[in-house]
């Protein structure tokens, strides 16, 4: 099963697993898919290992079923207001001066620039080349063969809590599984969504779940900010619930059935018929009203990201604009709202397109992990091979080629 890779994406409502294979031509083939609903991870974290894990090994033994293969070890996405991105530098002086670079220079230039100061209690777990520099030359993807007497690298490194990076494995490893590699949950949905040249000349990914929002902005062909929001598509259920005084299960009915997050195009005449829950029979109402609602909290989501990007420091060059992904972007209208609220920024709808087909935004962070270990095959590492996910470097440069 070597040429088959499993993503594995572990959210606050359900685990998603994604087989892939690379094509002859370099792109992503998607062998496979499955979905299990769960209960054992909150906004990143596990709450549940057994709920978790159990999701996981059900999601992967069906999609086992489905290849009539065995799956061994998988990539995984990480998320949460846990993880954290900062950028690193890196420097190594070429001796003898001037000798063509070498893989083991990148990579000891790279571990230089992962040599930062971090909290006893966090690790990193993922290192993004962004730029090298040979000499002071800037923006070079690729130094492997050059010559030059100092080599230099920007990288973005993705760091999380220990506790909760052992706890997400271990969903895994209860399930029989080995992680190959852990990924930034963000940057997996960029990857699926973003054009080529979005990717390069500067977009920003936003990736609204069910109980958080995660935002990633790539520039100049690769990751360089991220961000992770506490609020997602399940506070809008929530809201629903309190308000027309409904359970959850009706609150997300209406969410997904009449829902929509721009009230002013909602006619009043319009009616939605709403069990509450001390009545038995349903009863019919506005349905503007519930558009309200819905608008309201994701105003604040769209307010949250704008104030995001604004920290990012690099609102001002994406003129990709921003791509909303996830399954709270299926909401009707929701790029209205953001389009208020990012004026300066173009707003359009991004789903996971693999080989002409067009996937549920619900799988972008999945298929995005699936396509960066197959497209990103440049990895950087020792001639023996990294001992385990902590050592794999891998750069967005070769997705870019593809």
């Amino acid at each position: 099963m070597d040429s088959i890779v499993v993503a594995v994406d572990i959210g606050s409502t359900k685990v998603t697993a994604i087989a892939a294979e690379p094509t002859e031509r370099g792109a992503v083939r998607i062998k496979g898919t499955a979905v299990m609903p769960t209960n054992g991870s909150r906004r990143g974290v596990i709450v549940d290992a057994e709920d978790a894990s159990r999701a996981v090994y059900q999601a992967l033994h069906s999609l086992q079923q489905h290849l009539g293969q065995e799956v061994d070890q998988v990539v995984l996405t990480v998320s949460g207001a846990h993880v954290e991105g900062s950028n690193g530098r890196g420097l190594k002086p070429i001796v003898p001066r001037s000798r063509q670079i070498t893989y083991q220079d990148v990579l000891e230039v790279v571990n230089h620039s992962r040599s930062v100061a971090v909290a006893p209690d966090r690790e990193q777990f993922q290192a993004i080349p962004r730029e090298f520099r040979i000499d002071g030359q800037k923006d070079i993807k690729q130094p492997i063969g050059l010559n030059g007497a100092k080599l230099e690298v920007l990288t973005y490194l993705v760091s999380g809590n220990t506790v909760a990076l052992q706890s997400v494995e271990k969903a895994v490893t209860m399930a029989g599984k080995r992680v190959e590699q852990m990924l930034l949950r963000s940057l997996c949905s960029g990857i699926a969504v973003l054009s080529q040249s979005e990717i390069e000349h500067g977009a920003a990914v936003v990736d609204v779940g069910a109980a958080m929002t995660e935002v990633a902005v790539f520039v100049n062909g690769s990751i360089a900010f991220s961000a992770t929001l506490p609020v997602g598509s399940g506070h809008i259920t929530s809201d629903i619930s309190k308000l027309l005084k409904t359970t959850l299960e009706e609150a997300d009915r209406l969410k997904l059935e009449s829902g929509c997050a721009y009230a002013a195009n909602v006619s009043p005449n319009d009616t939605v018929n709403v069990t509450q829950v001390d009545q038995s029979v349903a009863r019919p109402m506005q349905r503007k009203m519930l558009a309200e609602i819905i608008e309201s909290r994701t105003r604040e989501i769209a307010k949250l990201v704008a104030s995001a990007l604004e920290s990012s420091g690099h609102s001002s060059v994406l003129p990709g604009g921003v791509v909303l992904t996830g399954g709270g972007s299926l909401l009707p209208e929701i790029d209205r709202v953001f389009d208020e609220n990012l004026k300066h920024l173009k707003i359009r709808l991004g789903k996971p397109t693999v080989s002409t087909k067009a996937y549920d935004p619900g799988f972008a962070a999945a298929i995005g992990a699936a396509r960066f270990a197959i497209q990103c095959y440049d990895e950087i590492q020792p001639a023996s091979g990294p001992k385990d996910w902590k050592d794999r470097v891998r750069s967005l440069f070769s997705v870019l080629r593809s």
